[in-house]
């Protein structure tokens, strides 16, 4: 299209939608600042004839009816709050009381099976069975013991159905079994699908119940999400006087903070809940002492440096239920505090004296017949602004559904067009012709797309003459050189937003490809995994072989687990259809940078070298484990090990000490730790760069024979 012009694309959609948003912009703020000045002149006329009104209105003492409203208040939120806490404690004891009766009259009931967590279950409530995992599954007293308390399934259920609050309700008994009532069936399985163990016994409404020997509530702990916060109560179930296990439920809180933060106090009235730890568990104040932020939410109110505050804390929490006037916030307050016998928690309501002493109840009345005017006119304002912005809102849609389908037929047609020509290109019909466009993007791209197909008839021809084996394999053995190389983290620092520690690997193959390699990622934020690997063989098998053990190795790791652990998963793994019978020799470390304790595991690998800080480089040796993929169903030691602050590892293959020189000498491990001593820099890649020159000054240009890897870890701490 010479001598037309040519919008681009990229302008013709920005130019509608500029159009479209400020014109939408410009309307809706129009509205609403209309809309707001009014409501704002409705809210000021109000609040004018409040004061007026008020100013009028002789005001006098009411602090004897408000500290008894106060006192009536206080009390009738914990009695609530209360009653609810010993419904809640009611319904556990009464599952527990059911347990012993079966334990004791085994005999007399038959077995009901209990299935395992299913995904499909998901926001059903349903009874499901998972355990420990030292629990003996296939032991005939479990199954007989998960069979008996299978009667109790009906029972959790109803106790759930019956308490609005409670978010799930189990049995857990000695053995490690959990039947459970709940409606999140996933939440108990992997990512896989299993069903993941549960550690009844290490949880605190099992042990915390054990402990008390009768029904206990614990502290209030925020879910997973962090969003809502709960409690357990737990009550133990005996046989014949012999500890069992321990019936248990756990309820949300959101009822509680509703309460608190829907109490009605007036201006400046604060309400709030401190648990039998002198801890603020919910307050309606945003700000002061009397909030809960992150910084205050451990912290004992008992020991506040506000002295009033601290004693009325204790006396609080010492069960008594009275009034007293003390300064917080720089204001002095009227407080009327009552207990909760169930938890040994307190509610506290508070008032500003002056707001205490404020006009008797003719002013009272006056202020709530002006604030009904006031509602009214602001709602009559808010519904006026509502319509007003609905209106506008559809017109401002249509108007954007009326442009989109313009631009979209604009825009789509070329588009459409170009696509349908790229479809006719199939086989050996790569003929492409077009017809000319406004479109600036389009037009360029239609013309770049008939360019490619010229130069690719010409590619086709000269792929068909590239015939020469030797070529081929060539290519084929670098990318692979390039694919094994892209496998390894060759960026360093790989973290530099870390200061924990400093790192710094190489891998040197001895041929196109290699079978060494080494990898380091986090776990989590606080723990590093370090692994360094040789597989047997070299070249191309090799190669694949390192692919797959360095992925399984990763992926497990971040499944959790100790070096040992994955190690045994992955050895199991690797040797699943391993005809070519080859191995891997690992070290592999789990490192905790908050503290530098970790974990290793040597699988038939090599010694790491480690140099305290101002010390010397010297040999860790301890025993070996099989190298990886041997053997089906092997167990690997692992020990634990503690890095202070300056402290560096250093780990290697075999290339490394075996790297001979033109006289067969090997350069082994005397000649690696002098070379590591040598070294006058600190820093983890100038080790590495003197050992490899150390190394090739002494093979003195002999071949290699073995791939070169090593890997250095500095550890800096906190």
């Amino acid at each position: 299209m010479k001598g037309k012009q040519r919008l681009r694309l990229s302008n013709i959609i920005l130019l509608s939608m500029f159009t479209l948003i400020l014109v939408t912009l410009v309307a809706v703020f129009i509205v609403i600042g209309v809309n707001l000045y009014s409501l704002e002149r409705a809210f000021t006329e109000s609040n004018d004839r409040l004061g007026a009104k008020a100013g009028e209105i002789s005001s006098a003492s009411i602090e004897n009816e408000v500290t008894g409203r106060l006192m009536e208040m206080a009390g009738a939120q914990a009695n609530i709050v209360d009653s609810n806490f010993m419904h809640f404690q009611t319904s556990v004891e009464l599952l527990a009381s059911d347990a012993p009766y079966l334990y004791e009259h085994a005999d007399e009931f038959g077995r009901v099976a209990v299935d395992e967590p299913r995904a499909a279950n998901d926001g059903k409530l349903v009874v499901h069975v998972t355990h420990s995992e030292n629990t003996d599954v296939t032991d005939p007293a479990v199954i007989d013991e998960l069979g008996l308390l299978g009667n109790e399934s009906n029972t959790l259920i109803s106790t759930h159905a019956g308490n609005p609050s409670m978010a799930k309700c189990y049995l857990a008994t000695e053995s490690g079994l959990m039947i459970e009532a709940d409606r999140d069936s996933s939440d108990k399985l992997d990512e896989n699908g299993a069903v993941e163990f549960y550690e009844p016994s290490k949880r605190p409404w099992y042990y915390e119940t054990k402990e008390a020997g009768k029904t206990h509530f614990t502290n209030v702990t925020p879910e997973a999400s962090g969003k809502r916060i709960g409690l357990m109560c737990g009550s133990p179930v005996t046989r014949n006087g012999e500890f069992m296990g321990v019936a248990c439920a756990g309820m949300y809180l959101d009822d509680v903070d509703e309460l608190v933060k829907s109490t009605e106090l007036g201006e400046g009235g604060i309400a709030c809940i401190v648990n039998n730890n002198g801890q603020l568990l919910f307050s309606s104040e945003n700000e002061g002492e009397l909030s809960i932020t992150r910084e205050n939410a451990d912290f004992d109110l008992r020991n506040s440096e506000n002295a009033e505050l601290a004693a009325l804390i204790k006396d609080a929490l010492d069960g008594e239920e009275s009034y007293r006037i003390i300064k917080v916030l720089d204001k002095d307050y009227c407080v009327a505090y009552a207990g909760m016998e169930s938890v040994g928690w307190s509610i506290i309501i508070m008032l500003p004296e002056e707001v205490v002493q404020q006009p008797t109840a003719e002013l009272l009345d006056a202020l709530s017949i002006i604030s009904e005017e006031t509602e009214g006119d602001t709602m009559a304002s808010i519904r006026n602004f509502s319509v007003i912005l609905l209106l506008t809102g559809l017109l401002a849609l249509a108007f954007a559904a009326g442009l989109a389908y313009y631009m979209s037929k604009m825009i789509s047609s070329p588009v459409r067009g170009l696509t349908e020509k790229v479809s006719a290109l199939q086989g050996d019909n790569l003929d492409f012709d077009w017809y000319p466009t406004k479109s600036y993007e389009i037009q360029t791209l239609a013309e770049t797309f008939q360019s490619l197909t010229v130069r690719m008839k010409s590619y086709i021809e000269e792929v068909k003459q590239i015939t020469a084996e030797k070529e081929r394999i060539g290519a084929e053995l670098s990318v692979a050189t390039e694919i094994q190389a892209n496998m390894l983290p060759r960026i360093f620092p790989p973290f530099p937003e870390r200061t924990e520690f400093e790192l710094y690997a190489l891998m040197d193959p001895a041929k196109e490809v290699g079978g060494d390699f080494y990898d380091f990622f986090f776990v989590d934020d606080d723990h590093l995994a370090l692994v360094v690997a040789d597989v047997s063989g070299k070249g191309v098998p090799a190669a694949l072989f390192m692919v797959i053990a360095k992925t399984l190795i990763k992926n497990r790791t971040l499944m959790g687990g100790t070096p040992a652990e994955i190690l045994g998963d992955v050895n199991d793994q690797l040797c699943e259809g391993n005809e070519a019978e080859l191995f891997v020799t690992v070290w592999m470390a789990i490192i905790d940078l908050t503290t530098g304790k970790g974990m290793a595991a040597n699988a038939g690998h090599e010694h790491p070298a480690l140099r305290r800080k101002d010390g010397s480089f010297e040999l860790i040796e301890y025993k070996h484990s099989p190298a990886v993929a041997t053997m089906e169903g092997l167990k690997f030691r692992e020990h634990e090990f503690e890095l202070l602050p300056g402290d560096v590892v250093f780990e290697y293959t075999d290339g490394v000490s075996e790297a001979t020189n033109s006289n067969n000498e090997l350069f082994g491990n005397d000649r690696l730790i002098k070379s590591l001593n040598s070294h006058e820099s600190d820093s983890t890649d100038g080790l590495i760069d003197t050992v490899r020159k150390d190394i090739d000054a002494f093979v003195d240009g002999a071949p290699q024979f073995d791939d070169i890897t090593m890997l250095c870890f500095e550890y800096k701490g906190k």
